[in-house]
């Protein structure tokens, strides 16, 4: 296997302190994504259901929860939502989430849900924390849940994975997105975030191809999913690849980003954070598998 995995998986389960997932003698082996088991995969987790919504939008709690659990279990090999929840965090730990609050938001429905199986793992309420744009809580974070929504960005080209931690990041917000944002994922490295990231979950209820952060009614669209991975690089990547999709969709032709969504490929090379190959990544559509787009 390759240094970056090794890097990733330490990353994501091992450097954080209390309560990562593969130290001490009472917490779980390495998630499969990452594992030399895997064969040298990274897995990438897609839930679909096409009743998830309805005609006015309004999310189904009880499809969007069966979802969630399916979710999970793909990503950690349990075969129960409990177990798997479990296996990504312990009572010890105090726990920050970090949703997309601008814009075009995290579903809090989706956030709820979270929130809820977290304290089922046995976390207390008071220590699951909303740790947004909060950099002051993060010194207490021994582990972070990250929920991004799907969409692209005029800055950034995607602004899915990565971008989610730009409001916590050492500097300012701009010194990020200099030369096309090319730096984006070096986040990830800060002190403060480093090896805290226990899985991202990506929001694609209703994502956004193009225009964003601002909202073009135009190019939302019913995706009806769920993303996740322990790889950030390769969610990111299947991530990019749903939402050039879906705009040579709505083109009709090939639609490239402006600026183009460097921050992917440098996640990779540069900052070793996980795989932008296709090659080594394996990703499971569970459920609706009309028009995944993968």
């Amino acid at each position: 296997m390759s240094d970056y995995h090794h890097l990733t998986r330490r990353d994501f389960v091992r450097d954080g302190a209390l309560g990562a997932l593969v130290v001490g003698a009472t917490v779980s082996a390495p998630l499969p994504a990452l594992s030399e088991a895997a064969g040298e995969k990274s897995l990438v987790a897609i839930v679909r259901d096409e009743k998830v919504q309805g005609a006015d939008n309004k999310i189904d709690t009880a499809v969007l929860k069966k979802m969630l659990d399916d979710l999970v279990m793909a990503v950690t090999g349990e075969s129960s939502g409990a177990a798997a929840w479990k296996k990504l965090v312990k009572p010890e730990d105090t726990v920050g989430l970090v949703s997309t609050t601008h814009l075009l938001k995290t579903h809090s429905e989706l956030t709820e849900a979270v929130t809820a199986a977290v304290k089922d793992a046995g976390v207390p309420a008071d220590k699951i924390l909303s740790v947004q744009g909060k950099k002051a809580l993060l010194g207490q974070c021994t582990a972070l849940i990250t929920l991004p929504a799907l969409k692209a960005h005029y800055l950034t080209g995607i602004s899915t994975v990565f971008k989610m931690y730009i409001s916590l990041g050492e500097k300012p917000a701009s010194t990020y997105h200099k030369d096309n944002s090319g730096a984006l994922a070096s986040i990830w490295l800060e002190p403060a975030l480093k090896g805290k990231t226990r899985i991202v979950i990506v929001d694609a209820l209703r994502p956004l191809c193009a225009q964003g952060p601002q909202i073009d009614p135009k190019y939302l669209w019913n995706y009806n999913g769920l993303m996740a991975s322990t790889d950030p690089v390769a969610l990111e990547a299947t991530a990019l690849k749903i939402i050039m999709a879906q705009r040579k969709i709505v083109k009709g032709e090939p639609w490239e980003l402006s600026p183009p969504a460097l921050c992917v490929a440098a996640a990779d090379k540069e900052y070793k954070l996980g795989t932008s190959d296709p090659a080594k990544i394996t990703v499971k559509v569970i459920g609706w598998e009309k028009d995944a787009l993968v």
